[in-house]
């Protein structure tokens, strides 16, 4: 796994755990935000990171 797609599913991964909380808490809407920013750009991340990973297999084995 490259390093670009680890850290995107951790930011990903830590968006969705910040906007569950602050939905469950009932926080400030731009706490719900901001959660949902960091998960879409982790999930941004990881496809980019994947389609990069893609790219490397297939010169590899031509």
């Amino acid at each position: 796994m490259s390093k670009l797609l680890r850290i995107s599913t951790a930011t990903g991964l830590l968006g969705f755990v910040v906007t569950m909380a602050a939905a469950l808490n009932g926080a400030v809407p731009t706490i719900l935000g901001l959660g949902f920013v960091m998960a879409a750009l982790g999930l941004f991340g990881a496809l980019v990171g994947a389609a990069a990973s893609l790219r490397h297999a297939r010169q590899s084995t031509h």
